[in-house]
């Protein structure tokens, strides 16, 4: 994880009602990133009424009901993206700037969902991108991946605990 992440992550997790959607192919090897935090952070975040954690994998916009019902005032979206960095590295990205970074495949591009949801719901977004090693089918999440989300996920978790009761 970037300082960067950290700083962008400090700034965005305000206590304000918050929903996290992790997305990506279980079945891609670290494309999978997004999925492993939402399912950790799942788990530890669970308690947290003003919190929505939701693994997304490939097709996010069939989650996008469940996001508007809940009004979240933020929406953080973990992902892995090619973004020219060691891989396991992590970054905070515009949504405006991820039309130029490549990101995992999903039935609907991410900016179209985003979009759609800062409409419905009023939210702003953080995107963090986790930089993969290897996207090939049947390939396994790699050590280094994993232990970056771990990582992330351990932040997310520790401010949000902090932020949000």
């Amino acid at each position: 994880m970037t300082p960067d992440t950290t700083e962008a992550l400090r700034g965005f997790l305000d206590g304000k009602r918050l929903a996290v959607m992790g997305v990506g192919s279980l079945l891609r090897g670290d494309d999978a990133a997004g999925m492993l935090a939402a399912r950790l952070l799942q788990k530890e975040l669970a308690a947290c009424a003003d919190i929505l954690v939701l693994a997304a994998s490939t097709a996010p916009e069939n989650f996008t009901g469940q996001i508007k019902d809940f009004r979240p005032a933020r929406l953080l979206v973990i992902d892995a993206a090619h973004l020219g960095l060691k891989p396991g590295e992590s970054a905070a990205i515009e949504e405006a700037a991820i039309k130029g970074v490549s990101f995992s495949t999903h039935m609907l591009p991410l900016p179209i969902v985003i979009n759609y949801l800062r409409n419905e719901t009023g939210c702003s977004e953080l995107i963090i991108g986790v930089q993969p090693h290897s996207t090939d089918f049947g390939e396994k999440i790699h050590p280094a991946v994993r232990k970056a989300v771990k990582k992330l996920v351990f932040e997310i978790v520790s401010l949000c605990r902090e932020r949000y009761r």
